[in-house]
């Protein structure tokens, strides 16, 4: 007999067609189901694709079962799981090595008001905080707990708890493009422009560093700056730098200016903190914050003894007090003025510190680091403008001359009180522009010369150069 469905010859008593599978009995007929006429109507691939998904389905449920059993697993053996915070601690090192680094050079890491902040541009906030912080304590280093011969990400930072070298500085350096940044948009928002001195300064930067980079062994100024700042860092990116530098220090500055207290205020804050500045040994008996000009002539010959203290005779303290005395007699007959003063003071003067500035020392107080008799005279609070007079100190006899001075718990309340206005102002702006930042992105390249770079920098002949200050860079509180 044949098959009705596929017309193919079949033994007789089968119950199912061997060909096409069909049943041969009747009544045992396949329902027909709208899959059965796919081909005719073209949604043939419909049901296999639902049978697909519901299979991925399956295996994800699966999955994320099996990772719910793994965290339930770690927590009942006592294994910590934590998710990663997006802060500081995200990484224990952010340091890669240099082609890693390269290859994350145009990751977006923070974001003020849409401004952004690639790892590139990091990199130079990065080694400018560095290189500020080594330039400023120099060679007490080792007294603030750092040892440039290991990793920053290695040690304990000794500054702020709970944070390495690097994360303190990485810290730094975005808290300090962010700064720049809501500082810079005020500038904008105030039509705030920079003058005409400055803006030269930067278009001089470029020619400024090509003249030095062979001074200080480079090639030229990009192979200095990549060094230094970055191997991503180019001249142009340092130009930009600078110029964002710029434009926030010198709004800061003009802001700072109009935040300055009268004498009032001054002498009410006082009032109001009276006992808190008791307690550190201010009041309004504690003298001056002075300025003052002087020019050391010092004492020849003496014999050092063991612990290398030096001694002289009575003879050769006598002719060093003959000497200064006949250097001020000189100054009266003249002009008698503070720009004759200054003029002597740099032909005369043997104090290293102060032979190119006209002797000057400014903001001497009761606790200044300066030898006692020196600053007793320049604290004195019977100084007037113009003041002369001789004395002496271990390094000899100083002829001084008093510039200016302000009393000391008025100086101080000043500067806490202007302290706290600028505090709030940067808070006030920062609250109208958060920043936001992705650490999970940041990569800093490995400082491959970091020894060499911070031993260099405590030379005297490398205390000021040009690549860490732009023009007339100001520190921001």
């Amino acid at each position: 007999m044949k098959c009705k469905y596929c017309n193919n010859e079949v033994e007789e008593g089968l119950v199912f067609c061997p060909q096409c599978g069909n049943s041969l009995v009747q009544g045992n007929e396949p329902e027909k189901k709208p899959a059965d006429t796919a081909e005719k109507t073209g949604e043939a691939q419909a049901k296999p694709k639902k049978k697909v998904w519901k299979l991925i389905l399956a295996i994800a449920g699966a999955v994320t079962g099996l990772c719910v059993l793994a965290v339930v697993l770690l927590i009942a053996f006592g294994v910590e799981f934590k998710i990663p915070t997006n802060d500081i601690h995200r990484k224990q090192a952010y340091s890669v090595s240099v082609e890693k680094a390269e290859k994350k050079n145009a990751n977006v890491v923070a974001v003020v008001n849409g401004k952004e902040l690639t790892n590139s541009e990091l990199q130079i906030y990065y080694r400018m905080q560095v290189m500020d912080f080594v330039n400023y304590y120099g060679s007490y280093l080792s007294y603030m707990g750092l040892d440039y011969t290991k990793p920053l990400s290695q040690q304990e930072c000794t500054e702020q708890e709970g944070v390495t070298w690097e994360q303190f500085f990485l810290q730094q350096a975005l808290e300090m493009w962010y700064r720049y940044q809501v500082l810079v948009n005020l500038a904008e928002e105030n039509s705030f422009e920079l003058d005409a001195e400055i803006l030269a300064d930067i278009e001089s930067v470029a020619a400024t560093l090509e003249e030095q980079a062979p001074k200080e062994g480079y090639e030229n100024a990009d192979a200095m700056v990549k060094e230094l700042l970055g191997p991503s860092c180019t001249v142009e990116s340092y130009i930009a730098y600078v110029k964002v530098s710029a434009i926030a220090s010198e709004y800061y500055a003009s802001v700072y200016e109009t935040m300055t207290p009268n004498a009032d205020e001054i002498a009410a804050y006082f009032s109001e903190n009276e006992a808190n500045f008791a307690q550190s040994g201010i009041t309004k008996d504690s003298g001056l914050v002075s300025s003052v000009r002087h020019i050391l002539v010092c004492p020849e010959g003496g014999e050092k003894d063991e612990s290398g203290v030096t001694t002289y005779s009575e003879d050769a303290w006598q002719t060093c007090l003959t000497e200064a005395e006949n250097i001020l007699d000189e100054w009266k007959s003249g002009e008698a003025t503070q720009e004759s003063f200054s003029l002597l003071a740099n032909k005369y003067t043997e104090d290293t510190g102060s032979s190119t500035t006209g002797g000057l020392y400014e903001n001497v107080g009761p606790n200044s680091n300066f030898v006692e008799t020196f600053r007793a005279r320049a604290v004195d609070m019977n100084r007037q403008p113009g003041d002369t007079g001789i004395v002496k100190s271990e390094y000899g006899y100083h002829i001084m001359y008093f510039v200016s001075g302000e009393p000391y718990w008025s100086s101080t309340a000043k500067s806490y009180l202007l302290s706290e206005r600028m505090t709030q102002f940067i808070e006030d702006a920062k609250s109208d522009l958060p920043m936001t930042v992705n650490y999970g992105k940041i990569v800093l390249p490995e400082m491959a010369k970091t020894e060499a770079i911070i031993q260099s920098m405590t030379k005297e002949e490398r205390q000021n150069p040009s690549i860490l200050n732009g023009p007339r860079k100001k520190r921001i509180a």
